[in-house]
């Protein structure tokens, strides 16, 4: 199938660009009304015991649960966000909209925190997605029950072997790691974009990335993402409304086009009737009590935010799955507090953001498409960079205006490291990271190198405009946080928290503070399903 021709069009200026999200920004607060006040004081609940609590439901939580209960195991699932699966009225969305988004959008703010353009007003609720402020970054993660999976692109890649060696110890075997990629890959439909799906309109911005890899000399690849191909087509076919062909990701995909777990692994350990799940129960604190049994202090949650009950619970085994910030913020702290003071000093230490960067190339000398569909189609390799090995993913910029334009995400390698550390004066968790960060300099300097390529071959130029004309790369967001209770440190190489019997991470803390190149769900959900199946055979024997 060939492009049909259609009128020229002028490429998107940047004051188009600022006049388009100003008025993104003013129909959303249009359209939000006040939350809701709350004066009720919070109800305490009689404490509960379970033999096992795995705190959050993300790649490594969902994994955790769905093979435990698979065994005949009664796990207790804590989980601070929201559900989304349940069955809705005809008409009704799931998700917010990419455009015009509203409180679903983001976990609790009055503004969205997605990178692209300024940030737009909302109702503050129990969105999503989450962002906070932490090593003079922004750092995202999801906050739903299905975690990550919820609000991620759906890229599942797997490292190149000789990256993955760089970066991963020797313990962690390439080979071992294949079978569980090949599990994990099944159970969330990996695949990559079929032929007549990349012919759809809406693609036209991945088959304009392939050319003009080509053209460049760049090696390009088409991604395995968790897609529901035959939905895709509902799609373009106009059978449904139009959800991930325009771009949504970030804030969920409303026709179910993406693969997540509370569809998939979650699903599985709920039919069996031995997952018990709480959402919208936030842990503020973990420790041990003087019977050994391991405690969690958990704040129950209203839909707005309001913390409406206090519980306690108990177990014997803990499986601490929240997702990187989440689950060392809740070590560190314990450490500090004398909670848990048996965890050795590699907690908290060896975090990273995955060498995340990003830039936007404009006027690539032909149209993108005034819809770019997603999921993410197509990868750059260019692992032999003079400035180090990056791996760029080109994903859509879902705008709904023709900006003559390619996004691209880069991923590297940085030998930066990053610390948690318990701030006693506000009760918090925060991250030192230095000021100066030659690592993540030379990322975005091998980035800046693959656009300057693309533009000598194609015409374009990489643009500032993401950066309010500051930097040509943005490297203030991290997608991707890893490391803080890192593998063979602070954990055996099975995810055992070392000093604690009964006490786990098997989710993105216990990664290296890079994922090789990738995007790391893949990865942590295959190590997931490695460790579980290791601490199954040998701790509940």
């Amino acid at each position: 199938m060939t492009d049909t021709p259609k009128p020229a069009s002028k490429p998107f200026s940047r004051r188009d660009f600022v006049r388009f999200t100003s008025l993104a920004g003013t129909g959303a607060a249009l359209a939000s009304t006040p939350a809701m006040g709350w004066s009720a004081p919070p109800r305490k609940y009689p404490s509960e015991h379970h033999d096992v609590i795995v705190i959050g439901s993300g790649f490594g939580g969902a994994i955790t649960a769905c093979r435990l209960t698979e065994k005949g195991v009664a796990v207790l699932m804590i989980e601070q966000g929201r559900r989304w699966d349940q069955a809705l009225p005809a008409g009704e969305r799931r998700f917010s909209k990419n455009l015009y988004p509203d409180g679903r959008s983001t976990w609790l703010s009055h503004k969205t925190v997605i990178p692209l353009g300024p940030p737009l007003p909302i109702v503050k609720t129990t969105g999503v997605l989450q962002g906070r402020q932490l090593a003079g970054k922004t750092v995202l993660n999801g906050a739903a029950y299905g975690g990550g999976s919820i609000v991620f692109g759906g890229i599942l890649a797997k490292p190149e072997e000789k990256i993955f060696k760089m970066v991963f110890p020797k313990e962690i075997s390439y080979q071992e790691m294949e079978r569980h990629y090949e599990t994990v890959g099944k159970a969330l439909n990996r695949s990559t974009i079929p032929d007549d799906v990349i012919e759809a309109d809406c693609f036209k911005h991945v088959r304009v990335t392939k050319k003009q890899c080509e053209k460049a000399g760049l090696e390009w690849e088409l991604l395995p993402t968790a897609t529901q191909w035959d939905v895709v087509r509902q799609e373009i076919d106009g059978s449904i409304p139009a959800s991930v062909t325009q771009g949504e990701a970030v804030y969920g995909v409303n026709s179910g086009a993406k693969t997540t777990l509370d569809n998939t692994y979650l699903r599985q350990a709920e039919e069996s009737g031995l997952l018990d799940v709480r959402t919208l129960h936030q842990v503020q604190e973990i420790g041990q009590d003087a019977n050994g049994l391991f405690t969690v202090s958990v704040d129950e949650l209203h839909q707005d935010g309001h913390v409406i009950g206090k519980r306690n619970f108990t177990c014997k085994k803990l499986f601490l799955t929240a997702g990187t910030v989440s689950t060392c913020s809740l070590l560190v702290k314990a450490k500090a507090k004398g909670a848990l003071p048996q965890l050795n000093d590699q907690v908290g230490q060896g975090w990273g953001n995955n060498g995340n960067v990003y830039a936007l190339r404009l006027a690539v000398g032909e149209s993108t498409g005034q819809q770019q569909g997603g999921p993410p189609a197509v990868g750059i390799r260019d692992l032999d960079n003079p400035s180090g090995p990056m791996f760029i993913e080109h994903p859509q910029l879902p705008l709904g205006i023709d900006l003559f334009g390619l996004l691209y995400f880069g991923i590297g390698i940085s030998e930066t490291r990053g610390s948690f550390r318990y701030d006693e004066s506000n009760d918090k968790v925060v991250i030192d990271w230095p000021k100066n960060d030659p690592g993540q300099e030379r990322i975005n300097q091998s980035l800046l190198e693959t656009m300057a390529k693309l533009n000598r071959a194609n015409g374009g130029l990489t643009t500032s405009l993401l950066t309010y004309l500051k930097d040509k790369v943005k490297d203030d967001i991290c997608y991707h946080p890893l490391g803080g209770c890192v593998m063979g440190k602070a954990a055996d190489f099975f995810g055992r928290v070392k000093g604690y019997e009964g006490l786990y991470v098997n989710d993105g803390s216990f990664m290296p503070s890079a994922s090789a190149c990738t995007n790391p769900s893949f990865t942590i959900a295959a190590l997931a399903e490695r460790n579980i199946e290791n601490i199954i055979a040998t701790d509940f024997v």
